[in-house]
């Protein structure tokens, strides 16, 4: 863990999130119990910065450097890092239900999450009212949908 620390300090990251169907496996293998690598499925990643890069540059540079890091660390699994700043509310929403793995500020996660839990419903809403309004045009032949 102390080596999950160090890499969260060297990028200013706050909040590391394992997860997806591998989580459980990645957070054995980190307290040295039993694990398993399942073949054809990645450990996710996700993680929140202090002050999100803006430059695509930057970006890049970081996630080439921080993605080595945690592959190294996170050895045998194939990983996916994700941005977590830079993805959709409800994909945040699924990071979130994974496991923290380091938490730098516990008042800054709780804050985080709730912001995380508000926009994935407002999302839901206006998903499900756009769904609901394409269904109702479609039944008023406003258009058709080809199969």
């Amino acid at each position: 863990m102390e080596q999950l620390k160090n890499i969260a300090k060297k990028y200013g990251i706050t909040l590391i999130y394992l997860f997806g169907s591998q989580a459980k496996n990645g957070v054995a293998y980190l307290y040295d119990r039993s694990y398993r690598v399942k073949k054809r499925s990645d450990l996710d990643i996700g993680v929140v910065f202090k002050n999100f890069p803006i430059n695509a540059k930057e970006k890049i540079k970081i996630y080439e450097e921080l993605y080595t890091d945690l592959a190294l660390l996170f050895d045998p699994f194939e990983i996916d890092l994700i941005f977590l700043q830079e993805i959709n509310p409800l994909l945040q929403l699924e990071a979130i239900k994974g496991f923290a793995i380091y938490v730098e500020d516990e008042i800054f996660q709780e804050d985080y999450e709730e912001l995380v839990m508000k926009k994935a419903e407002d999302l839901r809403f206006k998903k499900r009212e756009f769904d609901k309004e394409v269904l109702e045009a479609r039944k008023d032949g406003y258009f058709e949908i080809e199969l």
